[in-house]
């Protein structure tokens, strides 16, 4: 399946380009394509479906592509909530396809939309970072995509390959108090793994140099007049919202 998708997706991402669509990957598919083959074979797993970011405009095109290419439709779902988030099966139903129109709304708000196009194929590894990382409920699964992310994306203020722009995630996350809790308690929640990941010393203080580095440019960056307002509330009131359940 790992094979599959991750031939499958970029493919896609060049079709949408033939046919003028600005698409881009994200999600665990993204990650495993933009990292070494080390990195791959050291954290990489099996992937269950293919996520994907587009312009809200250029919705209809997308789904009359995607059904050209043999996939097929989740109508109800499409119905329901296809202004920003469209649902589809492969043609022999091993896997689907998660398309969001210019916004990431699960435990938090992301809006990919000003940069979906800044690099091809995939999303910069600083949308990546923070699409994993907003997840209030995080898992093992997220947690260990995010380890290699940050293996092999060296923090700071650019995008491109093997680059993670520090600077664009910390000017997010210093709009809201509440994506930046989120992203800290996640990156806190990462280091205390480190050592269960089977990383040898040299790659496991990497990514504990990273952590670190990642985590002090949120410290550090200058906060925003709301951000700072919903600060002193804290904890007391929930940050987070409870995604709503996918039947596929």
């Amino acid at each position: 399946m790992i094979r599959a998708l991750t031939e499958e997706a970029p493919r896609l991402v060049r079709r949408a380009d033939e046919n003028e669509l600005a698409l881009r990957l994200f999600g665990g598919v993204a990650i495993w394509l933009r990292c070494t083959e080390q990195t791959r074979q050291l954290l990489g797993r099996d992937y269950g479906d293919i996520d994907l970011v587009a312009h809200k405009g250029g919705s209809r095109r997308l789904r009359e592509l995607l059904e050209h290419e043999g996939y097929v439709p989740e109508r109800v779902f499409n119905a329901t909530h296809g202004a920003s988030r469209l649902l589809y099966h492969a043609p022999d139903s091993s896997y689907h396809i998660d398309v969001f129109l210019d916004q990431f709304e699960m435990s938090h708000k992301l809006d990919f939309s000003r940069r979906l196009e800044v690099e091809s194929v995939c999303l910069p590894a600083a949308e990546l970072l923070l699409a994993k990382l907003q997840v209030a409920e995080v898992n093992r699964k997220d947690l260990t995509d995010t380890a290699m992310l940050l293996l092999d994306h060296r923090p700071g203020e650019a995008d491109g390959p093997g680059a993670l722009n520090l600077a664009e995630v910390s000017e997010v996350c210093a709009a809201s108090w509440g994506l930046y809790t989120t992203v800290t308690d996640n990156l806190d929640a990462l280091r205390a793994i480190v050592d269960a990941l089977g990383l040898d010393a040299e790659r496991a203080t990497l990514l504990r140099d990273r952590i670190t580095e990642v985590r002090g440019g949120l410290e550090a960056a200058p906060k925003t007049g709301a951000w700072k307002m919903r600060a002193r509330i804290g904890r007391r009131k929930r940050w987070y919202e409870v995604p709503e359940e996918v039947t596929r």
